[in-house]
């Protein structure tokens, strides 16, 4: 079910933390300063109940994404009704769009202390559990939706994933495209030499912020949810981002050059507390990774089948296309793979695929 009112739970639960704080309890430790307070609060409101017991299993969902972006709506439409249909209403899932449940690292730490919420989040930022993960997110590792997938069968991510699941995590699926990266700007980008100086939005992951640096850019680390006043206001010249996304958070209106230098191929997963999951009736277990998995097909097919609708919303809305040296880009980013001793993880990955 769609929520707009997170900000004033979150404050009620902080509230109700701080009443409660002779409860005890552990605090994981967090990059945000109050990541650590929401972490624990989570934990005690989103706990599942035993299995077999009679309490309703809640499970709360964060997107960055607007609501009318095909993620947030095969979250919606596929994944929450199937479960809830499934399970009689006793899993209820709620979906939230534009962080509102905070950003991405906080849910995660909300989840590894055992709460019960998941997260829409990328290769990127699970490398800081399990370094080797965020290979699947370097530049140019796939072309296209159908590349990306295959990286995603080889035996290579199974073992990686394990280890994701073995630090307090379930990965229901990883099958949500949301598209190529491509950069947005304030003035024209045709090559590496035209991002020297521009100040580029990165989501903090290493293998994001590596990424711009090779292509030129220097970078600001932001939240999605600011980028666009940080764009009004001068403070950054542009955003990597993909159409969706774009559309969805109005770049139109903020950027005016569209670069298509494709090099992140955005396949992005549904993770979840492996504490909480591990205390759902195994049926729940079983229709919460089918129903993640239709969902992520899903969008994955929708975001493709409106790419060119995409497209024309942005450049009606003033967005001019720079024919940009792609080439150029690929050879420019060569070195993330060994700045972030990605080369070894690569070579087995490549090889699994024939390539």
């Amino acid at each position: 079910m769609k929520k707009t009112f997170a900000l004033f739970l979150a404050g009620v639960m902080a509230a109700s933390l701080t009443a409660c704080s002779g409860s005890g309890g552990s605090t994981a430790q967090t990059s945000a300063g109050s990541g650590g307070q929401q972490a624990e609060a989570g934990a005690k409101e989103g706990a599942a109940p035993a299995s077999g017991g009679s309490g309703t299993y809640t499970l709360k969902v964060n997107t960055a994404l607007s609501e009318t972006d095909p993620l947030f709506l095969a979250l919606t439409e596929v994944f929450e009704k199937t479960v809830e249909e499934k399970t009689g209403g006793d899993l209820q899932v709620e979906v939230y769009s534009g962080s509102q449940l905070g950003n991405d690292e906080d849910v995660l730490e909300q989840a590894i202390v055992g709460a019960g919420v998941g997260v829409i989040t990328d290769p990127g930022r699970l490398s800081n559990y399990v370094y080797d993960i965020g290979v699947l997110q370097a530049p140019y590792i796939a072309e296209g939706y159908d590349e990306a997938l295959e990286l995603f069968e080889t035996e290579t991510y199974k073992k990686m994933a394990a280890e994701i699941e073995n630090s307090g995590f379930q990965i229901l699926s990883f099958n949500y495209y949301q598209g190529e990266r491509e950069l947005f700007t304030k003035n024209p980008v045709a090559g590496p030499a035209d991002l020297k100086g521009q100040r580029i939005r990165s989501s903090g992951s290493q293998v994001v912020t590596s990424t711009l640096e090779a292509m030129g850019a220097n970078t600001s680390v932001l939240a999605w949810s600011e980028a666009y006043q940080a764009l009004q206001q001068q403070v950054i010249e542009g955003v990597e981002v993909h159409l969706s996304a774009a559309v969805g958070s109005s770049m139109q209106e903020v950027t005016k050059y569209l670069a298509f230098t494709g090099h992140q191929q955005l396949l992005t997963g549904l993770v979840i507390s492996q504490s909480w999951y591990s205390k759902l009736p195994e049926d729940y277990q079983t229709i919460l990774k089918e129903a993640s998995f239709e969902a992520g097909k899903t969008a994955s097919e929708n975001v493709i089948a409106k790419n060119d609708e995409y497209l024309k919303t942005l450049t009606d809305g003033g967005i001019q296309v720079v024919e940009c040296d792609k080439e150029a880009f690929k050879t420019a980013c060569d070195k993330v793979y060994e700045e972030l001793k990605y080369t070894e993880i690569k070579a087995a990955i490549d090889a699994e695929l024939g390539r």
